[in-house]
C-alpha cells in the first residue's frame, strides 16, 4: 500500500467522527433534553408524597384514638349525670361524683385540644399533598412532551446513523483491507482522529513533538510502499505528512 491509501482514510475518519457524534447525541438525549432532570424531580416529589402519606396515616390513627378516648369520657360523664338525676347517688357521694365529673370533663377538654392540633396537622399535610400532586401532574405532562419530542429526534438520529453506516460500508470497500483492519483496531482504542497529521513537527493527535529523524522516517515510509503505516510512538495514531 502507499500514501494514496492513507488519504482515503481521511474521508472514512470524517464519516466515523460524524457517526460517533450522532451516537453520542442519541445516548445523551435524555440528559441534554432535560428529561433526566424532570424525571428525577418527579421521583423526588413522589417520595415526598410517600412520606406525607406515612405521616398522614399516623395522624389519622392518632385522631381516631383521641376521638375514641373523648367518646369514652363523654359516655362516662353522661352516665354519672344520669345517675345523679335518678337519685342513684347518695348525698354524701355527690361531692366526689361532681369532682370526678369535673376531672373527666377537664380530660376531655385536653383531648379536644390535642385533637384540634392533630386536625390542623392533617389539614396542613393535605394541602402539601395537593400541591405536590399538582406539581407531579405538571412535571409528568412536561416529561411526556419532552420524551415524545426525543422519540422523534432519536428516530431522525437513527435514520442518519443508518445512512452514514451504509456510506461507511460502501466506502470501506475501496480501502485496502489490511490497512482498514489496522485503522479499525486503532479507532477502537483511540477514538477520534485515528489518522493524525504531522504539523509543525507535532502529532496532531497527542501533540507529541517529533524529532527531525522521526519526521524523516515518516516521510520516507510514505514515499514508497509500506506494509504498515507509520505511527506515533506515544499515542499509536497513524501519521500523515
Amino acid at each position: 500500500m502507499d500514501k494514496s491509501e492513507l488519504e482515503k482514510l481521511f474521508a472514512l475518519q470524517d464519516i466515523d467522527s460524524k457517526l460517533t457524534e450522532l451516537k453520542r447525541k442519541m445516548s445523551t438525549l435524555e440528559e441534554s433534553s432535560g428529561a433526566k432532570d424532570v424525571a428525577a424531580a418527579v421521583r423526588a416529589r413522589k417520595l415526598q408524597l410517600g412520606e406525607i402519606d406515612s405521616q398522614m396515616q399516623g395522624l389519622l390513627r392518632r385522631r381516631d384514638e383521641l376521638e375514641d378516648r373523648s367518646k369514652s369520657l363523654i359516655a362516662k360523664v353522661k352516665s354519672m349525670k344520669a345517675m345523679e338525676l335518678r337519685g342513684a347517688i347518695s348525698h354524701r357521694d355527690i361531692a366526689s361524683t361532681e369532682a370526678e365529673i369535673s376531672s373527666l370533663e377537664s380530660q376531655r377538654s385536653e383531648l379536644e385540644d390535642q385533637e384540634l392540633e392533630v386536625l390542623a396537622k392533617i389539614e396542613d399535610l393535605e394541602q402539601q399533598e395537593s400541591d405536590l400532586k399538582l406539581q407531579v401532574s405538571d412535571e409528568e405532562a412536561l416529561l411526556a412532551r419532552i420524551r415524545n419530542k426525543n422519540s422523534h429526534v432519536a428516530s431522525e438520529f437513527g435514520a442518519e446513523i443508518s445512512e452514514m453506516s451504509a456510506q461507511r460500508a460502501v466506502y470501506s470497500g475501496s480501502v485496502d483491507q489490511h490497512l482498514l483492519r489496522i485503522y479499525d483496531d486503532l479507532h477502537a482504542r483511540v477514538g477520534s482522529m485515528t489518522l493524525a497529521k504531522v504539523e509543525n513537527g507535532n502529532c496532531q493527535g497527542c501533540h507529541l513533538r517529533l524529532s527531525s529523524a522521526e519526521i524523516d522516517g515518516v516521510k520516507k515510509a510514505l514515499s514508497g510502499d509500506f506494509t504498515r503505516p507509520p505511527t506515533c510512538e506515544q499515542c499509536g495514531r497513524i501519521l500523515y505528512i
